[in-house]
C-alpha cells in the first residue's frame, strides 16, 4: 500500500489501546508491582481491609455480639485525571523513521492494509510517551509548580505514599536524609551512604512488608551504583558476587533491588522546584521499598480517545491521545520511602 507524505493510516482507541496505553499500564519490570485496575469510572472506592485482629474470644452463649477491634477500612479511593499527549512529527522525519523500523524488521512489504505501517507508528508513538507516563507516575504531584504543566498533574507514587487524604488513607513511613547519619542536606549523595540507605528502609519498615510476598526495593542509579561499589570494596562479599560480576540484579537481604536509572534523568531534568521531594538542585536521590500490589493504578480503557491529522502549514502529523489515570496507596504498612527532604503534598 503506497503513501504519500500527507496520508498514513486511521489510528483509533483500540489500536491506541493495543500499542500504547496497555503497554505503558502493564508492561515493563517496576509496573508488575502495582495492582493495574483498567476500568475505574471517575472517583473510585477502593475495597481494603484493615487489620483483622483481636476478633476471635471465648463462646459466647448469649445474644450479645462483642464485635471486633478492627475496623475495615473503606475510604481509599482513586480519584482520575485526564491526561493528553500531543506529538507532532515532520513528514518526511516520520516516514523515514518508520520506513528504517520496517527494513531492519524484514516485513512483507505487499501489506495492502497497512497494518505494518500503522503498528510501527503506534510503537514510536507509544516510545514518545513513556517517558513523561514513568516521569509523572512517580514524580507528579498536584500541588508542585510547573509552567509547562508536566509534573503537576496528579498525585503520583512518592506523594501518595505521603498525602494522608483522609482516616483511612494513612501516610508509609517516610524517611529522608536525616535519618542517616552521614548525609547532608542539599548535597548529593555522599560515598558509602547507599547501603545505610537500604539499611535504614529495611530497619524501619513494619512487620507487613517485611513478611509481604513481591518485596523490591526501588532505588535511583545514583544508590545502585554506591552500594554496588561499597560491595567492590569490601572485596566483592558473597552477597554482591553475582551482580558485580556478570551484571545480575543485586539485592540486599534477599529483597532485590529495581534500578530505575530514568530516576535520575527525571531529577536531573525536573529540578527540585518540579520535585515533592527535593530542595536543592544537588539532591540526586530517592528510593522506595514496598511489595506487589501496595499501590492501586487506575485508568479506563474504554475512555481513551485519539486525534490525529495533517498540519499543511507545519508539514507535520499531529496525534493527540488522551487517556485517564490514578494512583493510591492501599496499605501504609506496605510502603518505606526515602528522599533527600521530606515529601511535601501541598
Amino acid at each position: 500500500m503506497a503513501y504519500s507524505q500527507t496520508s498514513l493510516p486511521n489510528v483509533d482507541a483500540y489500536d491506541v489501546n493495543k500499542y500504547i496505553i496497555s503497554p505503558l499500564f502493564l508492561g515493563g519490570d517496576w509496573m508488575s508491582y502495582m495492582d493495574v485496575i483498567p476500568d475505574i469510572k471517575g472517583k473510585t472506592v477502593i475495597d481494603n481491609f484493615g487489620k483483622l485482629n483481636g476478633n476471635t474470644t471465648t463462646f459466647n452463649a448469649g445474644a450479645a455480639f462483642a464485635g471486633a477491634s478492627a475496623t475495615i477500612g473503606s475510604g481509599i479511593t482513586i480519584d482520575p485525571t485526564r491526561m493528553e499527549i500531543e506529538l507532532q512529527f515532520q513528514a518526511n522525519l516520520l516516514f523515514g523513521k518508520i520506513k528504517g523500523n520496517l527494513m531492519r524488521s524484514n516485513v512483507d512489504y505487499d501489506n495492502i492494509d497497512g497494518t505494518i505501517v500503522k503498528q510501527a507508528l503506534l510503537e514510536l508513538l507509544g516510545k514518545g510517551a513513556a517517558y513523561d507516563f514513568n516521569q509523572q507516575m512517580f514524580m507528579s504531584g498536584a500541588h508542585l509548580t510547573d509552567s509547562a504543566g508536566f509534573v503537576n498533574n496528579y498525585d503520583g507514587i512518592f506523594v501518595a505514599s505521603f498525602d494522608a487524604k483522609d482516616s483511612a488513607q494513612k501516610a508509609a513511613t517516610v524517611l529522608d536524609s536525616t535519618d542517616v547519619s552521614g548525609l547532608t542536606n542539599d548535597a548529593a549523595l555522599v560515598a558509602g551512604k547507599g547501603i545505610e540507605i537500604l539499611k535504614a528502609m529495611y530497619n524501619a519498615a513494619p512487620a507487613e512488608l517485611l513478611d509481604a510476598e513481591g518485596r523490591v526495593f526501588m532505588v535511583t542509579g545514583s544508590i545502585a551504583d554506591d552500594y554496588q561499589a561499597t560491595l567492590e570494596a569490601d572485596g566483592y562479599a558473597a552477597a554482591g558476587y553475582g551482580a558485580v560480576t556478570d551484571g545480575a540484579k543485586m539485592s540486599f537481604r534477599g529483597i532485590p533491588l529495581e534500578v530505575r536509572r530514568d530516576w535520575d534523568s527525571h531529577i536531573a531534568a525536573s529540578g527540585h522546584a518540579k520535585l515533592p521531594f527535593a530542595g536543592h538542585a544537588a539532591e540526586n536521590y530517592a528510593a522506595m521499598l514496598t511489595c506487589r500490589n501496595a499501590f492501586v493504578v487506575g485508568t479506563d480503557f474504554d475512555s481513551t480517545q485519539v486525534e490525529q491529522w495533517y498540519s499543511l502549514d507545519n508539514k507535520a502529523y499531529r496525534f493527540r491521545i488522551s487517556y485517564m489515570t490514578g494512583v493510591a496507596l492501599t496499605n501504609p504498612d506496605l510502603c518505606v520511602t526515602f528522599t533527600p527532604d521530606q515529601i511535601v503534598s501541598a
